[in-house]
């Protein structure tokens, strides 16, 4: 698996992507904005890693977006696509069609679509998405595509600094709302990996918190409890080092 330095996504400022109507999940079709590119990973895969039965290279962007009709009502997009085997990106198109393979299952997808048939209060909201198969000119013709779009949810993540520059008090209150959200999270079957507290979006004026950060979406026990080591896990609370501080919260920094 390798990382490529070059973009697998063509799509800029002002570029309109729709999505369909989803009835089974009340969502309508929308057509969206794109107003900025905020990030772009990808996973390379070699023909030696193919034979070792490894699964086509895939990359992932991530924007700003808003409806066509709505420009303040804020939102993010991730398309994920398949790319080409290494070497071969500048193949005659006939030749990155053959390595076309249908969709895999997407965890993110899977999760946003779970939280929001269980109306998940704790995470951003699924607004849309779309699973198809990329163009005749797109870079792996007749290869897989998929759409997600989540609302804007208000906060931002709290940074380390910013966590620890708050008072005693203050960060009491952070802790009280995590472990408020969190158990909700938890009892629809899936949690952000890895914890983070990136994957904390928290709104200081009004001090709610919701959970985000599905890319890696991982499954949980429906009845997993929430533990005292969560805070830690999120960046919440300093662990010991002690090699039992999973269970003793001697030494732990609040």
């Amino acid at each position: 698996m390798h990382s490529a330095e070059s973009s697998f996504f063509w799509v800029t400022e002002g570029t309109e992507i729709t999505t369909e109507a989803k009835p089974n999940f009340q969502l309508p079709s929308l057509t969206w904005i794109i107003t900025k590119k905020l990030e772009e990973l990808s996973d390379l895969m070699t023909q030696q890693d193919i034979d070792h039965g490894f699964k086509p290279g895939f990359a992932a962007a991530k924007f700003l977006c808003h409806p066509k009709d709505n420009p303040k009502k804020l939102a993010f997009m991730r398309i994920y696509r398949q790319i080409p085997i290494c070497g071969t990106e500048f193949a005659p198109s006939s030749i990155r069609a053959s390595q076309a393979m249908p969709q895999r299952p997407n965890r993110e997808l899977m999760a946003f679509k779970t939280l929001k048939h269980l109306a998940c209060p704790v995470v951003p909201q699924l607004l849309g998405y779309q699973e198809g198969t990329q163009g005749d000119h797109e870079i792996v013709p007749g290869g897989y595509e998929i759409t997600i779009v989540w609302e804007k949810v208000p906060g931002e993540p709290p940074s380390q600094d910013y966590f620890w520059s708050l008072n005693e008090q203050q960060r009491d209150s952070i802790r009280a709302e995590f472990q408020r959200v969190y158990p909700q999270l938890l009892r629809c079957g899936f949690q952000p990996c890895i914890a983070t507290s990136s994957k904390l979006i928290y709104d200081e004026s009004t001090g709610k918190m919701h959970i985000s950060g599905f890319r890696l979406a991982a499954p949980c026990d429906t009845k997993k409890q929430f533990r005292k080591a969560d805070y830690v896990m999120y960046g919440l609370a300093k662990r010991s080092d002690r090699t039992d501080w999973y269970n003793d919260e001697t030494g732990w920094k609040w």
